[in-house]
């Protein structure tokens, strides 16, 4: 069993959670798209959505980068007010769950920087879904940290799993990930080479259960006790 020297950890739905009782924290449904771009809300979430790769892989470096080509490809103009003010709304609403970061996520990262063990994050974002990172509890307790739009690839690609052990300067081998498993990331931080486990502590039943062949962790102390049996 090889010793594990370090743990990386996905951001949303396993450090932080952008739903409390299966919803959002700031709800989107005020949103009135037709209004704003001319696009039902529906037709701009399709279309939001069928963006999502190139939006975590830099294909599209800001925010506004994504709504012009969503509004050329429906010949629609690009309104520099109007899209201003949805930009700063999204950043807003992305910075609601760095704000009240929960207690047990942070005794967990106390528990371990007790521990000869280095700390990343990897995470699947894009610029504005990120702003509330430098300034929130978290930050402070990690040696890496990996956004995807920075570096121009995502999970489960392996690039990105090789890009962080390399800067955290520990072999695959020797790492743990974990993730509540969106993105496959589960899946390829395995095929990388690191032992994976399932945060399950803000997802709901239904939607973990989905994913298996993962040890299951429903508390963040769990993984501390995990981390301790591979020493």
């Amino acid at each position: 069993m090889a010793q594990k020297e370090a743990i990386i950890f996905d951001l949303f739905e396993t450090l932080i959670t952008e739903f409390v009782d299966g919803s959002r924290k700031v709800s989107r449904a005020s949103r009135d798209y037709g209004n704003l771009i001319g696009l039902s809300n529906s037709e701009f979430q399709q279309q939001w959505n069928e963006r999502q790769e190139m939006r975590m892989n830099r294909g599209f470096p800001t925010y506004r980068a994504v709504m012009m080509d969503i509004l050329e490809k429906n010949d629609l103009p690009y309104v520099e007010h109007v899209i201003e003010a949805l930009y700063q709304e999204r950043i807003h609403e992305k910075k609601v769950p760095f704000m009240n970061i929960n207690t047990d996520v942070i005794d967990l990262l106390k528990q371990l920087k007790r521990e000869p063990v280095k700390l990343g994050v990897i995470s699947n974002c894009t610029e504005e879904e990120v702003q509330g990172w430098a300034e929130c509890p978290l930050a402070d307790n990690f040696d890496e940290v990996i956004f995807s739009y920075q570096v121009g690839c995502a999970k489960p690609d392996a690039a990105i799993y090789e890009l962080a052990c390399s800067r955290l300067g520990v072999n695959p081998k020797h790492c743990m990930f974990v993730g509540d498993g969106g993105s496959n990331e589960l899946a390829g931080a395995r095929s990388a080479g690191m032992d994976a486990y399932q945060a399950a502590w803000y997802v709901p039943d239904f939607i973990s259960s989905k994913i298996s062949g993962f040890p299951r962790l429903t508390k963040p102390n769990e993984l501390y006790e995990q981390f301790l049996d591979k020493q």
